[in-house]
């Protein structure tokens, strides 16, 4: 097994230097000037590490507090001022980008049935607040592009989960509107599945990358050294299992996200540990903490 301070380190600076090189190229060729694109491609790459406390990671915008993956949830986190907010995109039967988890429509909304199977008129119709409480009645599910439009004016950056698998198509679309809006170093794409992870670095290199991982050995370090991602993100039991792991991680260069942390022995438990940025649902009770602590 190669050492994780020197063998490993050694390929991801190598590697490292080489996906920095070629992103800043691709920048420039798409009319970028070689310092603003390498400011675009690392900006975010640093906000995915912290030498001091943990960072926040409001989860589905704020769901704890308001009906998750609505604009009034995303609104608690940016009011707030966290470093990260999180959100789930799934396209519609008419290639809508929208704000959810589920697969389905039926735990969050009024409606029932397969997301994908939906136009984004039939889901846009739908109430997505009732469920959590009657004071967000008449919430809808909102397009990636409102929750663009609510992220622009705020110090708050993005961490957007792309659900399931794809297509190249797909990847180039939703990059581009990523792009139109000015988003390279505002947003962090993420997903579990490693082909659109692997689409991500084909079509939109200059994005910053999170592997979301259910596994967590020596076989994850590499495989997120191979993908040049930003970070990897893992449920707390992984990192439980595996504590040094997380220095493997640091010493090649890679942040880590551990989800979903919603008390104060867990808060303290990742911030002694090293992780990097803690996901939850409730970031007004984290900053407080934190801010104590």
């Amino acid at each position: 097994m190669r050492d994780a301070a020197t063998g490993w380190g050694r390929g991801a600076l190598r590697t490292g230097l080489l996906a920095w090189t070629l992103t800043t190229l691709l920048l420039v060729l798409w009319g970028a000037t070689p310092h603003a694109a390498a400011a675009s491609s690392m900006q975010m790459h640093g906000a995915l590490h912290r030498d001091g406390a943990v960072g926040i990671i409001s989860h589905r915008g704020a769901a704890a507090i308001a009906p998750e993956n609505t604009l009034a949830a995303m609104r608690v986190a940016i009011d707030r001022g966290v470093e990260f907010v999180e959100t789930d995109v799934q396209l519609t039967a008419d290639g809508v980008p929208i704000l959810m988890h589920d697969p389905t429509l039926d735990r969050t909304t009024s409606g029932s049935g397969p997301v994908a199977l939906r136009s984004f008129d039939e889901i846009r119709a739908l109430d997505a607040g009732s469920w959590f409480s009657p004071e967000f009645a008449g919430e809808v599910v909102p397009t990636l592009e409102e929750f663009l439009d609510a992220l622009e004016p705020s110090t708050t950056r993005a961490l957007v989960e792309l659900k399931g698998e794809w297509a190249i198509e797909q990847l180039e679309a939703v990059t581009e509107l990523l792009r139109s809006r000015y988003m390279v170093n505002r947003v962090a794409l993420q997903s579990f599945e490693t082909p659109t992870l692997e689409g991500l670095q084909q079509v939109a290199p200059e994005f910053a990358r999170v592997l979301l991982t259910r596994e967590w050995d020596e076989g994850t370090v590499q495989q997120a050294t191979e993908l040049q991602v930003s970070a990897v993100g893992a449920r707390t039991k992984l990192y439980d299992r595996r504590p040094e792991l997380l220095q493997r991680l640091r010493a090649v260069g890679i942040g880590s996200l551990v989800y979903t942390l919603n008390t104060e022995k867990r808060w303290d438990q990742a911030s002694r540990r090293g992780v990097d940025l803690v996901v939850t649902d409730d970031p007004v009770r984290l900053a407080v903490w934190r801010d104590a602590a």
